[in-house]
């Protein structure tokens, strides 16, 4: 199987700043603190042109982020279940633990995201 770089989604909580079409905004995603608490962060995205006529109304561009990113999971997801059909069909009992934790572990990060709406 080839190896493919990915980036974990995340959950955008709300925008910070605007400033044209570059937002900051503050998300989370996969890294935890050290009391297993998902850490919020910051970063600054330019959005994309069909995000222009959303100029103003951060819930709507919000709303529009985490849809993109839902998407992304769901892809995700897709993947690791078919690694993981790969590692049963050949008996690999470690892989096959370590990819059923991964898809629980998005799974709930999904079933968050879902919330978001």
């Amino acid at each position: 199987m080839r190896k493919k770089t990915h980036s974990h989604p995340c959950i955008f909580l709300k925008i910070i700043k605007k400033n044209n079409s570059e937002v900051t905004v503050e998300y989370i995603d996969n890294e935890f603190d050290e009391f297993f608490e998902r850490k919020v962060k910051q970063r600054k995205i330019k959005l994309p042109e069909d995000f222009d006529n959303l100029y103003d109304d951060f819930n709507q561009i919000i709303n529009k982020l985490n849809k993109q990113e839902l998407i992304k999971t769901n892809n995700y997801l897709k993947t690791q279940n078919k690694v993981l059909r790969y590692h049963k069909k050949n008996n690999n009992l470690d892989s096959i633990r370590v990819v059923e934790e991964s898809i629980k572990l998005v799974e709930s990060f999904r079933a968050k995201l879902n919330n978001e709406f």
